[in-house]
């Protein structure tokens, strides 16, 4: 049985197919005509294919024993150095974008003599 963080993959594949039923749905919202309710569709669909899953799973429930594997103790703490420094570099990039690149550049008034 294939496990990311303690998780199955048929949870993962239910939450991508929610995810993407949610956003087709949303964007179909905004939409004109006819096509503005093709949400309830997908939804019901989604809902179908949720139930489909969920009675008929591939594997059994009881896991199978697993193997000890040498793991890497340090990896969470890296994953969030990571998570944390890239989040950091993305606010400091719309910073930048927002107060120096976006400031204009006004002229200077001319300076006359009058006469």
């Amino acid at each position: 049985m294939a496990v990311i963080f303690g998780i199955g993959v048929g949870l993962f594949v239910l939450g991508l197919i929610w995810g993407f039923s949610l956003l087709l749905c949303i964007v179909l919202s905004r939409a004109s005509g006819g096509i503005k309710f093709g949400g309830i569709g997908i939804v019901i669909l989604a809902v179908i294919i949720t139930v489909i899953l969920v009675l008929f799973p591939k594997e059994p429930l009881e896991p199978q024993p697993a193997e000890v594997k040498v793991t890497d103790q340090t990896f969470i703490s890296r994953v969030i150095m990571h998570t944390v420094l890239g989040l950091f570099t993305l606010i400091s990039l719309i910073c930048m974008f927002l107060y120096h690149w976006m400031e204009p550049i006004l002229a200077k008034p001319i300076k006359t003599k009058r006469l």
